[in-house]
């Protein structure tokens, strides 16, 4: 595809595509999650704890942290 030699016009030419990338970039993410948010695991050793987790009724997530009243041990 050529484009013309008006920088204005060039930008606009590589708006449809640079939108079509995010569109796509944005359906790949939420099908990752929508798969992750199914139960499945990847393959490996990540997938080995997250399978553990599911399994032995884990809740294994950052806000384990916000149960504290206290951020620090009584002496």
């Amino acid at each position: 595809m050529l484009l013309p030699n008006n920088p204005s016009t060039a930008r606009e030419a590589r708006r449809p595509a640079a939108w079509a990338r995010l569109v796509a970039g944005a359906l790949v993410m939420a099908a990752f999650v929508f798969l992750l948010m199914q139960g499945y695991a990847p393959p490996g050793p990540a997938g080995d704890v997250l399978r553990n987790s599911l399994k032995s009724g884990i809740d294994a997530t950052p806000l384990f942290y916000t149960d504290l009243e206290t951020p620090y041990p009584d002496d």
